[in-house]
């Protein structure tokens, strides 16, 4: 995710600082936390 020119890396917990950016923060946590989930997911299958 990029705000201001810099980029910023998100991890599946998120933070604090995602609510502060508001709704683009927050759809931003959401799609790493999803892709996180089915990671994990395809992992248990192997």
């Amino acid at each position: 995710m990029k705000q201001n020119n810099k980029k910023v890396q998100i991890d599946e917990k998120g933070s604090l600082g995602l609510l502060a950016l508001g709704d683009i923060g927050l759809r931003a946590w959401r799609k790493v936390k999803k892709e996180a989930q089915l990671k994990r997911k395809n992992e248990k299958k192997e």
